[in-house]
């Protein structure tokens, strides 16, 4: 590697540059940059949002609602549709507005995130810890077992890929279905190499290295959430505190959050274990709301260039007075924002409904948008080895959707605005143990008359005799 020294500012410091480190320092800069523009960009989508749903707004009361007025006047009943409809749109705003509020008013940390990570440490057996000395001691014995499981992951990939590329070649018939791709889960050899930490690693020749390098693809990046059990906890080194299963660091808002799916610019905050609700709340009214939208508007838009507009016209020129003599014909004024208003629920409705359907996936088969791509890795690996994959959270479509919503009724969950947290820890366990410490106690005061007792069912990744992994 080729390195210049240089004195900065005449006072004798020497710094090496290399080409790693420039890439390394362009690269930091680049994210840094990335990261401050989208959390710039979330205030400016906010104000937008709100923009569409006043413009929206406006046109349905301004111009559609006179028009339903003209069109069931000759009704028995006219008023009464009307009234309906309003109230419709009304009910939408205020699902809208809220969820949308809530979603972007909703913090992933303080004193709700500390209870949910508690209740959880004590469900799943962690000794969470409290002083810093606790914690400095935990990132310590973490990081050795992961460079252990890393080193034991590359040795193992290393293995199946030159497997793979045997059976490709017809040496043999086909690698081991007996491998398993499971988790690197807790072992007590990770535990007793913990204190035995190497420092110095030994590297082979250059030119063997770059003999492998032209023969075998480039290793892919392992993460440490990528070999941990589905319910073990780690360590975040940017928050500096225990990492809960299923939490990642985000990069935008600078928390860890809990089952965190993503960060959206338009709700300005990451969207995680408290807010996925609204979340999903708010994509399922804006599509409805996109629909009732796009077929209200459609036929004034079609009107706005039809043979009865240009009669309307010419009406105007006689008297000079713009009326609306057939109904859902808009007049001069009202032509923009109809077409706007048209085209605006059309666009907006099948990007929602892309994004919607991909989370009601999410939702029925129990992952985030993150798990999604890690399970999309594993299934695409276990698939070469003739092997299957399954969620290790999937714990079947009914509780994956009351992990969302809670365990009352669908409908009045989707339909009643609620302030309340989730019902379920963000971890996915079997009976009763899964659910908050709040609705447990009911339990509890069951089990001390009936004397029964639950067990927690842990969350494993194994294989069965099958070759299933679960």
């Amino acid at each position: 590697m080729v390195t210049r020294q240089f004195t900065l500012f005449g006072r004798g410091r020497a710094f090496s540059f290399s080409a790693d480190n420039v890439l390394d320092c362009v690269l930091s800069t680049c994210t840094t940059l990335i990261e401050k523009a989208v959390l710039i960009l979330g205030p400016l989508l906010i104000a937008f949002a709100s923009v569409i749903i006043s413009g929206l707004s406006w046109t349905f009361f301004t111009i559609l609602v006179p028009m339903m007025k003209q069109d069931y006047e000759h009704y028995p009943f006219g008023y009464l549709i009307v009234v309906a409809h309003v109230s419709f749109v009304l009910f939408l705003l205020t699902e809208i507005v809220f969820n949308y509020f809530m979603c972007v008013m909703t913090r992933n940390k303080g004193p709700s995130y500390d209870k949910v990570v508690r209740e959880l440490a004590e469900v799943t057996g962690f000794d969470y810890p409290e002083t810093p000395q606790d914690v400095q001691r935990f990132r310590r014995d973490f990081n050795d077992v992961m460079m252990l499981r890393m080193r034991r992951r590359q040795a193992r990939d290393e293995q199946l890929q030159q497997q793979l590329q045997e059976a490709e070649e017809g040496q043999v018939e086909s690698p081991d279905n007996n491998n398993s791709l499971t988790l690197d889960s807790p072992t007590k050899s990770d535990q007793n190499l913990v204190t035995q930490r190497k420092t110095k690693t030994t590297n082979g020749s250059p030119n063997k290295t770059k003999a492998s390098a032209k023969q075998s693809p480039s290793p892919q990046v392992i993460r440490s959430w990528m070999i941990m059990a589905p319910d073990e906890w780690g360590f975040c080194t940017r928050s500096n505190q225990p990492k809960p299963p299923r939490s990642h660091y985000d990069h935008v808002t600078k928390t860890l959050v809990l089952c965190l799916d993503h960060y959206c610019p338009w709700m300005f905050n990451a969207v995680g274990y408290f807010n996925y609700r609204y979340f999903c709340n708010f994509l399922a009214y804006v599509e409805i709301a996109m629909i009732y939208g796009a077929s209200m508007a459609y036929r004034p838009f079609v009107n706005s260039s039809s043979p009865q507009y240009r009669k309307q016209v010419l009406e105007f020129r006689k008297t000079g007075v713009w009326k609306h003599l057939y109904a859902y014909t808009p007049i001069n004024t009202e032509r923009m924002p109809i077409s706007l208003a048209f085209m605006l629920c059309l666009a907006v409705g099948i990007a929602v409904a892309c994004l919607g359907g991909f989370h009601l996936y999410l939702v029925v088969t129990g992952q985030t948008t993150i798990e999604f791509h890690g399970n999309w890795i594993n299934k695409t690996k276990a698939k070469r080895l003739g092997q299957k994959w399954r969620n290790p959270y999937d714990l079947g479509w009914k509780r994956n959707v009351q992990q969302v919503y809670g365990t009352q009724p669908f409908l009045w969950a989707f339909l009643i605005p609620s302030t309340r947290e989730p019902d379920f820890l963000p971890l996915p366990l079997l009976g009763e143990d899964g659910k908050r410490k709040h609705l447990r106690k009911k339990r509890d005061k069951l089990q001390l008359h009936s004397g029964d007792s639950e067990q927690t069912v842990p969350l494993t990744s194994s294989s069965n005799n099958d070759g299933d992994i679960v």
